[in-house]
Formats: C-alpha cells, sequence, structure tokens
C-alpha cells in the first residue's frame, strides 16, 4: 500500500474538498484497520460481508451525529489465524474463482454485466422512498 499511498491521498484530499464545496457527508473509512480485517470481506475480496456493511452503516450512522450502537471501528473478537496452507489455498481459489476471469474480461473487453438483462428495461421515474 505505502507504494499507492500518495496518489490515495490525493484522491483523498479532492474528495474532502469536493464533499466541503457540495455540502455532501464524508465518511472516512480508510483509516479504520478494523477494515483491513479479511473477515469482513467476502471471498472475492471486494464485497463485503454482513458484518462489514452492518459497521459500514454505523459509521455512516454516527457520521449523521445519530446515536451510536456501538463502535464500528472495534477490532473483531481475536480468532485463531489461519495457517499459511490454509491461507494460499485460499489465495488460489480466490484467484481462479475471481482474479483470473477479471483479467480475462479485462483483456477481451468483455463486462461482467454483458449478457445479463436491465434491472429496470424501460426508463420510468424513481419514486421517492418512504421514510422511516
Amino acid at each position: 500500500m505505502e507504494r499507492f499511498r500518495p496518489r490515495m491521498e490525493e484522491l483523498f484530499a479532492i474528495l474532502e474538498e469536493l464533499s466541503a464545496r457540495h455540502g455532501a457527508l464524508l465518511v472516512d473509512l480508510y483509516g479504520a484497520p478494523v477494515l483491513g480485517d479479511p473477515r469482513l470481506w467476502d471471498a472475492d475480496r471486494l464485497h463485503l460481508t454482513d458484518e462489514g456493511h452492518r459497521r459500514v452503516a454505523e459509521a455512516v450512522w454516527q457520521a449523521l451525529d445519530l446515536p451510536a450502537e456501538e463502535d464500528w471501528r472495534a477490532p473483531l473478537a481475536p480468532a485463531p489465524a489461519p495457517g499459511w496452507g490454509v491461507r494460499r489455498t485460499e489465495d488460489l481459489r480466490f484467484a481462479k474463482r475471481h482474479l483470473l476471469p477479471w483479467i480475462g474480461r479485462r483483456l477481451t473487453g468483455r463486462s461482467s454485466g454483458d449478457g445479463r438483462p436491465p434491472k429496470r428495461p424501460e426508463l420510468l421515474p424513481y419514486g421517492t422512498p418512504p421514510l422511516l
């Protein structure tokens, strides 16, 4: 990550400036060590698990100055670290199921959504969601 830190810092500065200019709420999750816990990430290593989503939602909730239910930054309960062989097996499974297909799509100019029907095939007004 150190290699990318200058570019990330530049991106974050731009995001902070844009959010201030437009009065948008910016929730900074970057510096939260708990989000580095692999147990908060799904097998594709891109999407959050239910617990990861819950913690991010709590971070947004607290950023809105609403009463905290718990500290979303709190580390997960300790768990035995998987051994080297288990980690390598998981890495190989990840590469086979997610990384190599992604590389193949990029090389051939395809998208993971190619051939899928649209969720909203007709352009219709989007209704205002009900207030909770």
